[in-house]
């Protein structure tokens, strides 16, 4: 029984460590941020990384996302609330400007440029 223990015991890290790489990785991947009812970042820029911020949510912000990449979250829906959306590089965090999203809905920011100092985004929602 002692050596039927181990075996059950051995197998949890892996299993464990293989669902929460599964889930970054989801999170991390381009398709993410267009999945419906979710809220996105997808930074279409080079030269710099973008974040987007929920200051309602105590300034919980998202993943640095690099050019290229994608992040998203789904938000319980039934409110309004601002996302401030930023630039980074060269050492700099640039505010590029706020928008207020419907939650529960598809929302998705975009930023666009080629430096942190020419950033900017556009939003779509449907």
């Amino acid at each position: 029984m002692a050596a039927l223990t181990r075996v059950r015991k051995a197998w949890r890290p892996a299993v464990v460590g293989a669902l929460v790489l599964a889930g970054l990785t989801t999170a991390a991947t381009p398709a993410a941020a267009a999945t419906t009812n979710r809220t996105g970042l997808c930074n279409k820029g080079t030269g710099y990384s973008s974040t987007v911020e929920f200051p309602w949510r105590g300034g919980f912000t998202s993943y640095v996302v690099g050019p290229g990449k994608c992040w998203s979250i789904t938000l319980a829906a039934g409110s309004t609330e601002p996302v401030n959306v930023y630039a980074h590089g060269n050492g700099a965090k640039v505010f590029i400007g706020s928008k207020t999203i419907r939650t529960g809905e598809h929302n998705v920011f975009r930023t666009y440029g080629s430096s942190v100092w020419s950033a900017y985004y556009t939003f779509s929602h449907s």
